[in-house]
């Protein structure tokens, strides 16, 4: 039997079978964050993922601090949220059980996605320690070591926690019914992927291309995108393109072996092999082979920082290069806006043309084998009004016109966000709304 042979069953399982649910750990002091703690539980739940919470545990023999730090271990995902408590500690313990359980999280090399409480925002006094001398050393410890995001309410706390996993996993915050397609009109990206071809510039394995823009713009959508339709039409492929998103924590991206290794565990492969071994075995498999990155790009002091990308053109640069083209890394690099006061006054410092300008500059030292695509934008309004003509929508909305609704929908959103168009992601989350309460559509006619 031929490598592709054993190992192509075990990616299509991974590649068309159920998606492994991510476990994701809440931990956080509980008597101030307890509505926080539940709101966050639903929010991780609605993302798609499994959420692990004290609040779950039935009679248990073991100890708390041991089934905490078990737990934590047994998950893939760490989320830490603190106000200004710092929390009851272990007997026997001068730490409390979330500073354990993030000192955990760090030492197994979990993801951690941290949650901070903002300086100015309003919280009850009984909710403060009277002593902040061990929250504040804990909040400096993390803000560190990590990028933080700040919450003023539980409804913002709610909506980082679902961005965070949507990056790192590419999951839709919304579920996006049969009815509402990818609307968006990305022709300019589709043009770059045909002359690409056209070029030859996607003629070996692995090539690269680059997918970037706001993080609220669909990036997954896009992939999926590309995986279902533009491959197939522009690359001649037969048979399915299997997708594997490989998620690295920020200290991965400079470590070549851990890379190959998690990209090996992704396509059930052998996680120890080198990166020769596993250029063949995926280009033995007879079809292509996706691997799409999710990459912050987040402005500091004004300039885009890149280097994450870079490390990662520079990484398949070494791989070998094989024909015909079997291995496809995407690099989805989503925008992210400061989250320090300072960051956000510099915001303006960097619009997208540095940020397309910095990821084209970053992909330059793999000349030929990377293809950089057009920033992903806004949606226009002109874009919705041509997929609200169709037919079929019109059908669902009992002939009733949605135009006026979707003209006062974009009216609202450019007065107060100061932009033109809406970004992908929440106008999923705007229609998908609105064709769930047809009767909305039917008053405004």
């Amino acid at each position: 039997m031929s490598i592709a042979e054993s190992f192509a069953p075990q990616l299509g399982a991974v590649a068309g079978g159920p998606r492994h649910r991510a476990r994701v750990y809440v931990s956080s002091a509980a008597r101030d964050l307890c509505d926080a703690r539940a709101t966050v539980v639903d929010a991780i739940r609605r993302s798609g993922c499994e959420a692990v919470c004290m609040e779950a545990y039935g009679a248990d023999s073991r100890p708390p601090l041991e089934r905490c730090l078990l737990d934590v271990g047994a998950c893939d995902v760490y989320v830490g949220i603190v106000a200004w408590r710092y929390g009851s500690c272990p007997p026997g313990q001068q730490k409390s059980f979330t500073h354990l359980e993030y000192e955990e999280a760090g030492r197994l090399r979990k993801h951690i996605l941290l949650f901070h409480l903002h300086e100015e925002a309003a919280w009850p006094t009984r909710h403060v320690d009277e002593s902040q001398r061990q929250v504040r050393r804990l909040r400096d410890a993390q803000s560190r070591d990590h990028i933080v995001d700040h919450f003023s309410s539980v409804d913002q706390l709610a909506a980082g926690v679902r961005r965070a996993l949507h990056r790192l996993y590419g999951e839709a915050d919304t579920p996006v019914p049969a009815l509402l397609p990818y609307v968006a009109d990305r022709h300019v990206q589709r043009e770059r992927i045909a002359a690409a071809v056209t070029r030859h510039e996607l003629d070996r394995s692995p090539s690269l291309v680059v997918v970037h823009g706001a993080a609220g713009q669909a990036h997954h959508k896009f992939v999926e995108y590309m995986q279902e339709h533009l491959l197939a039409r522009h690359l001649g492929n037969t048979g399915p393109v299997h997708t594997a998103a490989v998620a690295l924590r920020s200290t991965e991206f400079d470590q070549p072996d851990v890379i190959t290794r998690r990209i090996a565990s992704c396509c059930c492969l052998d996680p120890t092999t080198d990166v020769d071994v596993l250029s063949r075995q995926l280009h033995e498999f007879g079809s292509t082979t996706m691997l799409r990155f999710p990459v912050e790009v987040e402005a500091r002091h004004g300039r885009p920082q890149t280097r994450r990308v870079a490390q990662l053109v520079d990484y398949f640069s070494r791989w070998p290069r094989l024909r015909p083209l079997r291995v496809l890394p995407v690099i989805s690099a989503q925008y992210r806006e400061s989250s320090s006061w300072s960051g956000r006054l510099l915001w303006g410092a960097a619009p997208p043309e540095r940020f397309a300008q910095a990821i084209e500059e970053a992909a330059a030292s793999m000349a030929g084998a990377v293809v950089v695509l057009p920033e992903l934008t806004n949606v226009e309004q002109v874009e919705v009004e041509v997929w609200a003509e169709q037919p079929e929508v019109r059908r669902f909305l009992g002939g009733v016109d949605p135009i006026p609704v979707i003209r006062r929908m974009f009216q609202e959103h450019e007065r107060h966000s100061k932009e033109r168009g809406m970004p992908m992601e929440k106008l999923a989350v705007e229609l998908t709304h609105l064709l769930q309460r047809r009767s909305l559509w039917q008053g405004a006619a």
